[in-house]
Formats: structure tokens, sequence, C-alpha cells
């Protein structure tokens, strides 16, 4: 009585802990005497994994059973009983939240020859209770595949447009699909070690409602636990012979027990995975790629400018438009583009009792890679930037089951009862450079040392000959004499006969002499190579530079007949990421009679931060501000000396300093470098370690909108911001010891909080699945009271002074005046999005409150715009409110119903939701509009979660003892999607942004046909035919149309990714061996004995994309060509894309050794082929021709004519015919690899 009270305390008590997203199955059956059919109680049943027992249970009176929680995975089950041979069942699936149906007939000990019978389980035909698609390790590693979603995409219903691409389930947006790993929600890298997945479920629909944040799928990896014997594996695999792709993999994996009871039994044990692989191009591309011949690219880079004289004037054209196809060269795999990978995965498992579980894990992947710049490719390809990413998860769990004894649990009406509660921690990194200066910021943008000769030159303004000229002179008295007083006077500048008292001298700029650096050394030498051909002592301006195609400190080499970037060009940027999240997580289960009852909540908060600078203008930046605060050569005059020759006073000119104005920069560097205040500074003298970031003030970084950095979680420095994060008033406040704002922005911490409870009971083989889940979800942050207005805005209840307002005007409707500086009159009212005249009728067009200068609220304090301080704009954080936090409750129904043993009717509805993306608050974008930055594009920090309503209904019936098929329909509903979205009459200017605006539905229809293994074969094949229609295919798929000013217009089209028919087939051959072969023999030998083939092909039709009327130069960067539409969006199809991939291998068992003492290795070498056809499908065309490789644009006469004015017209078609033929318009090409893996 006491373990059961302690049991429904502990059920009870955890609810205030968690909820998980069950990585649990359940075993069920019922034991019967073989012979009489009648139940057995008290028979037991133990559950085993490699030989360690995992889980056990009694049989009740009924000699029913149920065993839970068990972790997905293929067990042995043992069921004893006194006078009964044991049966022992090996290979049963279980899988993570779904029932397992295990029912036994047990024989008497005289009727089995030895002690246990063996049977092997066969997975049922048809599942009682289907939740979503099982891929077990052993299916996943007979794939002619490594990659996740590649696996998933086998399921009908899912469109992946290549391998390892990016799957869009049932029609949602590709991140509307979640992945869990060992319960742990993944946000970053979800690849694992192969040799480290047990099992992998894809649930399309029907999702439990332990199950949330996601509005397409759930793909849910559980990972391979400790074994109670040990075993390990090696893996090697290689391209290197086979194709020009470079693959290369080293991959191993180790466990066993470290402690054992007194049993043998694993009390404590690990898994232990690991995986190496390199890449010389990770994406190849059918069509291939072309390269300058490198003996053509050194001399490019080494001049790469061409000069001549004309009329005594220095020209230059770009060598590289004069590259032609002679000077190429076709290659198969990119340039610069290698990419190696680390991945680790570990687990832990102590055991202290049948009934406690505790599991430590994690994983670990690190990536370090060159990216693909399409622009890049023919001239720079050098300069492709390096990306490293780091994701780690570790995670905690404890499971407690509360076990009884035979007769005490089968009195119970609380039966298997256990929970589980789990901690995780996650942390992804991103950092992306060049890869020869990192964090080194000045050093990007850097060409060299550009010293200015200066030579003193004496002359005499004509304009002080005149009689009555006087000018303000130090070091003169009033009388023209020298003193060394440094006080101002007025002294003549004429002797009143024509001539002059004095002569003006000035420290001029001869020429700049010009030493190259070695940091850009290709950007280099376009200034040296102009200092070859003209001499130092010609370039008297840097602007001289600059105008000719050549650099000074800052400056990026130019295009390439505006196709490629030039040599040179150096990457602009340097960024890093560091995002984190914590959940607490747990569920609790128990049985009442024939109902699971499970339920719970979970806590996650995130951490994301991000710095980003575009370092290359830092040296502009530092040119503009070092001196901003000097004048030059603006009186007062100073005295030097007499002339010797003509007699005459000489004096200089006089800087002069306007210190209020002075930089943040300008103090900076100064006090560095012990200048004084009074000096004039010429930053290209300077190297890179001279200068700092840190030299610049935020302000200074933000450049009045133009910003040169970006960031949140760090400061504008790129220090990571600890502690309470700041808020707008701090951004708006908080200054340093110098007086500057130090802008900090907060990390982005938004909260989500679920719970759920749900009920699964099984009534005569039928399962019933009802839930419900209600979200919670607190973006954590600030956002505007007004999306119309930055500043404080007055309502009708605020203003009296007009006199009454319209009996139909609330008070709570904004006022809207003729001058919100100086209100003359009311012109209007709004409520929400709803306007309203100054007569308080509703108006369409809100363009008629505009009666002198716009649209303007009536602001609650002008003053602060008027006069406040100019670096904020008026902006006070008043204007500001706390988002508020969206609660969403989603139901969940699903059953499934055998109508016999042959046939299965199941029907799903979901209610689903998501948490917005795109919502950071960030205190730039109002700064930046406070400033009327042009074309301003928002954040919206108050976007809501996103919805789908799901309909499923579906028919399984078994057609022979080894094959079925699957009818299934589906409808959705999506809502409440993000959009761009145009925020027309803001204040003080318009704005785009994001809006929970988008919708959309998908209707389809899928068949499947699955063939368990009949003699050599399996198959599964099934077809999907979808329509996925919305108004909008990502979250700035409307961006073209809001920002030309057209209205937000909602109607339904063909997504981008509508494929309305996709076939796939899974063909296994494969042959046994021993008794089980039936393969050709070779003097006897099984030759083919333990070898197979797994192909699988796929056809899909055509996504949609737009047909233009026009034609425009797609190849060419900054040309300003306006498309017009040929018909409706989204209304014309890509050719269909076919796919067959193929992984041929076989395994050998290697023994060595005495007999008594002999070892042995199981060996399988296997050969995998991607592609095996080498299609070239399409995937993308240009809009005008529905072609791959032209645009139409060489064939106009626009076209022809541009070629002909070029230099070298054959160069600028070859040139431009190459930049069409993108390697992103078709699929992967064939690729080859050849594996072995060795496992003992």
């Amino acid at each position: 009585m006491l373990r059961k009270l302690l049991t429904v305390i502990a059920l009870f008590g955890i609810t205030s802990y968690s909820i998980a997203q069950t990585q649990s199955g359940t075993l069920k059956g019922t034991i019967t005497e073989d012979a009489t059919g009648e139940s057995v109680p008290m028979a037991n049943v133990v559950v085993e994994l490699n030989g360690a027992i995992i889980a056990g249970a009694v049989a009740d009176f009924d000699g029913k059973y149920t065993i839970k929680p068990i972790d997905p995975g293929k067990y042995t089950v043992k069921i004893s009983f006194i006078g009964f041979a044991t049966k022992e069942i090996s290979d049963v699936l279980i899988t993570s939240n779904k029932i397992t149906f295990v029912n036994s007939a047990l024989k008497t000990e005289s009727s089995v020859i030895g002690e246990v019978e063996l049977v092997e389980y066969v997975v049922p035909l048809i599942d009682p209770d289907k939740t979503g698609a099982v891929k077990t390790k052993e299916e996943i590693t007979a794939l002619p595949t490594r990659n996740v979603q590649s696996v998933a995409a086998q399921t009908a219903g899912i469109y992946q447009e290549d391998e390892g691409s990016d799957i869009n389930v049932r029609g949602a947006r590709s991140d509307a699909t979640f992945y869990y790993i060992d319960g742990v929600k993944v946000r970053a890298s979800n690849k694992l070690p192969q040799s480290s997945i047990e099992q992998m479920t894809v649930i399309t629909g029907g999702l439990p409602a332990s199950y949330g944040d996601a509005t397409g799928g759930i793909i849910s990896i559980t990972t391979r636990g400790p074994s109670n014997q040990f075993f390990g594996g090696v893996e090697v695999v290689s391209s290197s012979l086979l194709d020009p792709y470079g693959y290369n993999l080293l991959g191993f994996n180790l466990s066993g027990p470290l402690m054992r009871n007194a049993e043998g039994n694993s009390v404590l044990g690990f898994f232990l995975s690991g995986e190496y692989e390199s890449f010389e191009d990770e994406d190849p591309s059918a069509v291939g790629n072309y390269k300058i011949k490198d003996d053509v690219m050194a001399d490019l880079e080494d001049n790469p400018l061409i000069f001549s004289m004309n009329n005594d004037i220095v020209q230059a054209q770009r060598a590289s438009e004069f590259i032609s196809m002679d000077d190429l060269e076709y290659i198969d795999a990119k340039q610069n583009v290698a990419r190696k990978n680390a991945r680790l995965q570990g687990k832990i498992d102590f055991k202290p009792t049948l009934n406690t579980n505790i599991t430590l894990g994690g994983n670990f992947a690190n990536s370090t890679y060159r990216d693909y710049i399409y622009g890049y490719s023919m001239f720079n390809p050098s300069n492709n930037p390096e990306t490293e990413t780091q994701s780690w998860r570790v995670f905690g769990r404890f499971q407690q089951s509360f076990g009884a004894s035979g007769d005490e649990q089968s009195a119970s009406t609380l039966k298997n009862a256990f929970f589980t509660l789990q901690a995780d921690y996650s942390r992804d990194t991103q950092s992306t450079y060049d890869v020869d200066h990192r964090d080194n910021l000045f050093n990007y943008g850097y060409i060299g040392k550009f010293t200015p000769v200066r030579e003193l030159v004496e002359f005499t303004p004509l304009e002080w000959q005149g009689e009555d000229n006087t000018i303000n002179i130090i070091g003169l008295d009033e009388n023209g004499v020298p003193t060394p007083s440094d006080t101002l006077f007025d002294v003549l500048t004429s002797d009143g006969e024509g001539g002059t008292l004095f002569g003006l001298t000035q420290n001029l700029i001869s020429y700049y002499d010009f030493e190259a650096g070695n940091l850009n050394q290709n950007a280099a030498n376009y200034t040296e190579s102009y200092y070859d051909f003209i001499g130092a002592e010609s370039v008297t301006t840097l602007d001289q530079i600059t105008g000719i195609g050549a650099a000074v400190n800052g400056d990026r080499t130019e295009f390439v007949h505006s196709l490629w970037y030039n040599t040179g060009r150096e990457y602009n940027g340097y960024s890093k990421e560091n995002n984190s999240q914590f959940r607490f997580t747990g569920m609790a289960s128990a049985d009442i009679k024939d109902h699971a009852i499970q339920f719970g909540f979970e806590y996650e908060q995130r951490d994301n931060r991000y710095y980003g600078v575009a370092p290359v203008g830092l040296w502009t930046l530092a040119e503009q501000r070092v001196n901003n605060y000097v004048g030059l050569y603006d009186g007062p005059y100073e005295f030097l000396e007499v002339d010797e020759v003509t007699g005459e006073y000489l004096i200089t000119s006089q800087n002069t300093y306007n210190y209020d104005e002075m930089s943040s920069f300008a103090i900076n560097f100064r006090d560095q470098h012990n200048i004084g205040y009074d000096e004039y500074v010429d930053i290209h003298t300077y190297n890179p370690d001279q200068l700092d970031i840190s030299m610049f003030s935020a302000d200074g970084l933000f450049n009045g909108g133009s910003s040169y950095a970006s960031y949140y979680g760090y400061d504008s420095q790129g220090n990571m911001l600890e502690g309470v994060q700041p808020g707008m008033n701090e951004f708006l406040t908080e200054k340093d010891d110098n007086g500057n704002y130090t802008r900090n922005i907060g990390a982005f911490q938004p909260i989500y909080v679920a719970g759920y409870i749900q009920d699964k009971f099984a009534f005569d083989d039928i399962i019933f699945n009802i839930g419900v889940r209600v979200d919670r979800y607190d973006a954590n942050q600030e956002v505007l009271k007004d999306r119309y207005s930055i500043y404080n805005v007055m309502t009708a209840g605020e203003v009296t002074d007009f006199g009454a307002h319209p009996e139909n005007i609330g008070d709570d409707y904004v006022v809207y005046v003729d001058d919100n500086t100086n209100a003359g009159l009311i012109t209007g009212y709004r409520d929400g999005d709803n306007w309203y005249d100054a007569s308080g009728l509703p108006v369409t067009d809100p363009n008629v409150l505009n009666v002198s200068k716009g649209v303007l609220p009536m602001l609650l304090d002008p003053d602060a715009l008027l006069n406040g301080d100019p670096l904020n704009k008026g902006l006070s954080a008043d204007a500001f409110e706390d988002y508020e936090p969206e609660v969403v409750v989603m139901p969940r129904i699903s059953f499934n119903f055998p109508i016999s043993d042959e046939a299965m009717f199941y029907a799903y509805y979901d209610v689903l939701a998501q948490r917005p993306s795109a919502n950071r608050m960030n205190p730039l974008d109002y700064l930046f509009l406070a400033y009327k930055a042009d074309n301003a594009g928002l954040q919206n920090p108050n976007l809501k979660m996103q919805k789908t309503t799901n309909y499923e209904v579906g028919f399984k019936q078994a057609l022979s003892s080894s094959s079925a098929l699957t009818i299934n329909a589906f409808y959705r509903e999506m809502r409440d999607m993000i959009q761009y979205t145009r925020v027309a009459f803001a204040f003080p200017q318009e704005y785009f942004t994001y809006g929970n605006i988008d919708f959309g539905t998908v209707k389809g229809l899928s068949l499947a046909y699955e063939m368990r293994r009949t003699k050599n074969v399996s198959l599964n094949a099934n077809y999907t035919m979808q329509f996925a229609d919305g108004s909008g295919s990502s979250a700035t798929s409307g961006a073209n149309v809001v920002t030309s000013e057209q209205p937000n217009l909602r109607t339904t089209l063909p997504l981008d990714y509508d494929q309305r028919h996709n076939l796939t087939a899974s063909v296994d051959f494969r042959y046994g061996s021993g008794k089980n072969y039936n393969g050709p023999l070779l003097n006897g030998k099984q030759i083919l004995a333990n070898m197979g083939v797994n192909l699988v092909a796929t056809a899909g039709s055509g996504t949609p994309y737009s047909q233009q009327k026009n034609v425009t130069r797609e190849a060419m960067f900054g040309i300003n060509d306006r498309d017009y539409l040929d018909g409706s969006i989204n209304g014309s199809r890509l050719p269909w894309t076919y796919r067959l991939d193929m992984r041929v291998n076989k395994s050998f068992d290697l023994a060595w050794g005495e007999e008594e003492n002999q070892k042995s290795l199981a060996m399988n070498v296997y050969l995998q082929v991607q592609n095996l056809l080498n299609t070239q499908n399409i995937v993308n065309v240009y809009q005008y021709t529905g072609n791959p490789d032209d645009d139409g644009y060489l064939s106009t006469a626009v076209g022809i004519g541009d070629a002909q004015d070029q230099l070298d017209p054959v160069a600028f078609t070859d040139m431009y015919m190459l930049k069409l033929n993108s390697p992103f318009n078709y699929t992967r090409p064939r690729t080859i690899r050849l594996g072995v893996t060795l496992d003992f």
C-alpha cells in the first residue's frame, strides 16, 4: 500500500518539473499456453540488450503484461514460467511513442528439444499503433546515403530537391520541421556518426502531444546504448580513386561494460563513436566548372591592369576583361571549397537497479570549410572565406520505474508507473572570416603604406595686392613688426603701391610614395603595377589611384564586365555567432486499467548572440574620423621669417580645430600614439597593427545609419555581454567614461514553456491517442507600443485642445494632425490598422490625412524630437513595452482501427504551432529609422506563433503474407505564417518588416507499397500526389512585391516546393549464407554469400517558377532591370527529375588463432554510387527562356550591341555564357565511394 501511495505522490509531484519528447516505447502482450490457449498468469518477461537485462515484468492473472519505458532499438525478449520451456524472441523492434505487441504461446518443457525455444520476431504488416515511419540502424546502413534528411526523404509526402538538401514535409516550409537526438531539440547540425544511430523515426502526421514547436514534421533520432559485452568497429571510406570530388572518411565505435553486478550484468556501461571526413567539393554540380589556366591566372594576379598613354593621359584596362574560353579549362570540382568535419557521440548508462536508470550523453560536431561564392569562382577563388562551426550537446536523464510483485501488480489499478527527468544544454558557435586575417580587422582592406612627400612652396595670392586687404597674423604687432607674442593682429597685406608685404608658404603634398603590404598581395598588385608604370612622383592624390582602377587602403577591386569579382577582391566580413539552449524536460506515465496516461511540461530558454563587422571599410571610416575636427589652411596666418631675397615677411596657413566635434577615433588614436590634438594625421601611413576597432565609439561604427557593425549579446567591440542583458532604456542612456553612448544590445533570450497530457489506450487492438498540448511563447523582449510610430503618440482621450471628437472615435484612437511639432488641426484618426478622416468616416487610403507635411501622428513629446539629443533623434524607451506572451492550445486526436488481421483504418487530427523566427528586437532598427535611412527593413519583435491544422485518414491492407498497401489522404491548413510586409504611413517614415500574414493549404494523397523480404528481395515504394498552395513560400518571398510599393495582397498560388508528383522506390536484393544461401556456386563455394545491392530510385515532377515577358541581364551585377510577369506567379513548371542511387556490399567473417582461443572479425566491403546514371536534373531556370543556361540576353539587339561595345566582344560573350552556366541550376553528378567496415 505504501508503494502505491509513493507512486501516486511521485507521479503528481513531477508535474511541477517538466515533460519530455518521449524517446521510449512500450512492449505489451498476452502469455498463453500453446496447447490449450489459456492464459499463463505470473509468467516472467525479461527484455535484454546485448546480454544485459534492461527491463522486466510479471504477467497478471489474465496473462497480460506491459513493460515500459524502453529505449528504441532491437531487443531480445525472454518469457518463462515453471513447467514451460523458456521462449526467446530475438530482434523485437521497440519504437519511440509506440506500443509493440508481442503475444506468446508457451510450450511445455517436454515438447521442446533443449531448454529454450528460439523465435525471430517479425514486425507485423498491420501495425495497430502506427506512429510515423521507422528506420532501423540496419536499414539506414544499407541505404546509399549517410544524410539524415535524405533518409527521411524516402517517406511519402516529403520533398527534397537534391541529396543532402533541406526537406519540406507535406507542403510546410523547410524550417517547420524539427530534429531531436535522444530527446534533445537540435538547433544546428543534426549530423552524427552513422554507427551511433540506433533508430530514426519520421513523423509527418499524427504528432503525439509530447511534441511541439513544429508545424511540419518531427525527425527523432535515438542513438545506440551500451552493451553487456565489449564490441567495436572501424570504417574507412574514400572516393579518391573513383571520382574527382575528394571524399574521405574514418570512423569508429566502441561499447562495453564498465561495472557489472553479481549476476554479471552491466551496471555501468558506455558507447562511443566518432567520424572524421573531408571533401574537396561537398556539393558538386552535374555540369562541372571552368577555371582559368594556372599560368594565365598567375599572370593576371601579378599584372591585373594593362596601362597605356593617350594624349599624355594614363589609361588602364582590366586584364581580366580579355580572358576568353581559350584561357580556361574544364574541372569537375569547384575550387577552394574544401571541407573537414569531425563528429563525436557518446553515452554512459548507469543502472543500479532494474527500475532505475541514469543516462549521461552528448555529441560534438566541428566543421571547417571554405564558403563557395559564385562570383569569386572564376577570378578570385583564393579569397573564398572560411567558416568554422561547432555544435555540442550534453544531457542527463533520470528514469525511475515503480515495479511491483506479481500479485500486487495484478491487483493494482495503477500499473507500470514511471517518470523521466531530463536536462540538456546545447551550444552552437559559428565564425566566418578571411582565412589569413581572421579577427585582425584592419588587415582586411590593407593595401600598403601611402606616405605623402611634402614640399615647401612660396607664393603670394593675387588678392593680397589690393590696397585695402588685411589679414589676421600671429606673431606680428599692429604695425607689422615681428613680436614673440601669439596675439592676433589685423595687418595690411599691401604696401599701397601694388606690391605686397607678405609671401605665403605652404607645405604641400608633392606626391605619394607607396610601400606595398603583403597581407593582400593580389589587391596590392593593382596599385604596385600602377606605380611601376607611372612612377611615384606622378601620383599626387589618392583619388588618382582609385580613379585608374587601383586601390588604396579600404578599397576592394572592381568587377569583370559586371559579371565576376576580379582578382584580389577581399572578403568583406568577419562575424561570430554564439547560440545556446537550456531545456529541462520530463514526463510521467502510468497505466490506469487500459489507459496509458502521460503528462508533464517543458521549459526552454535560448540565448542567441551575434557580432559582425564589414572590416574593409574600417580604413575609410578611420580616414573620415581621424581629422574630422580639423579645418585645413583656413586662417589665421602664422609668421615664419623674413625672405632674404625679397625682404617680404613669410607666413604660413594655420589649421583650425573644432575640438567639440572631435571624434572618439581621433581622440583615441592620438592618445594611443602620443600625437598632439593639433597635428594632422595621414592615416594611410600607419600599419594595421597600429589601429584597432576599440578606437571607434559605437555611434562612430553606426555611421549615421550606414553601419559598419551589427551585434547583439556583444558590445560594439565584440566583447560578450555578461549578466542581465540591457534593454532599450540602457541602449539610449548608458555612456562610457568618455561620455560616448555604449549602445549595448542584449542577447535574444526567448522562453518557451509547454505542457501536455495525453491518454493512449488500447481496446481489442484499437489504439486511441487523445491529448492536448498548451504552448506558451515569450519573446522576452521589448516591442513597439504602436507599430506606426517609433515615438509616443497621443490618443483621442488625451487630446482636448481641438474640441469634441466624432462620436465613433474611441478614446484609444491615435490622433493625426497637420504638423506634429506644432499642431494646428486634426486630420484624422487610427484604430490599429483602421483609418478615419477628421469627421470620423473610415478611409481606405490614409494619404487623405496628408494636408501639408505628411500623415503625422500627434506626438506626446514633440520637443524631444526637435531639441533632444541629436544622436538619439528623440527616441525614448517609453515608446516600447514588454512582449505579451502567446498561449496556444492544441488538441491532438488519433486512432488506429484494425478492421481485421489484414486491414486497418486510421485517422489523425492535429493542431500544431511553431514559435516565430525573425522576431529579435533590434534597437538599431529604430535608431536608423529615426535617421530616416532609405528602404528601412526591420525585424518584428512582436511576431506571434505560426499555426497549422492537420487532417489525415488512411487505410492499410495486407495483400499477402509479406506485402501490404497503404492509402493515405491528408489536408493541411496553415495560417499566421511569416511574410515580409510594408508598414505604410508609419512615422517618421514607412518601413518594411515581417508579419503573421501568410496562409496556405496542402492537399495530398499517398500510396505506399511494402514487400517484406521474399526470397532475396524486399521492396518499399511510395507515390505522393500533393497540391501545396499558399500566399508565400518563405518569409521573404513577397519582398519584391512590397518593396516595389505594391499593396500587401494575399492570394494562394503554388508554393515554390509544390511538387505535384513524387515516386520513391527502395529495392534490396540480398543473398544469405549457409543453409539460407540460394545463389550461384563456384567450385562448391557460395561466392555471393552475404552480398547484396540496394537501389533507391526517385522521380518527381517539376516545381513551379514564374515566367517573365522580357529579357533581363541575369548574369550581371548591379543592373536595375525590371522584369514583367508572363502569366501568373509560379504558373510555369520545371521538368521532371530522376535519380538512381546504389549501394553494393559483401560481408566476410574473418577468424584466426587456435580453436579454443579463436578471434574473429566481421568485415563489410561496400561501393556506394549516388546518381548512378549521372542524370543532369534541372532545378532552376532563367525565367524568360525557361532554360538553365541561357537568359536570352545575348540574342537580343541590345545584348548584341553591348557585346560589340566591349574592348573584346568574344571575351565578354564567353564570360557571360559561363556565368549563366550556374552550378545552382543542376543537381549533383554521380559520386562513387568505396568503404570498408571492420566489426569486432
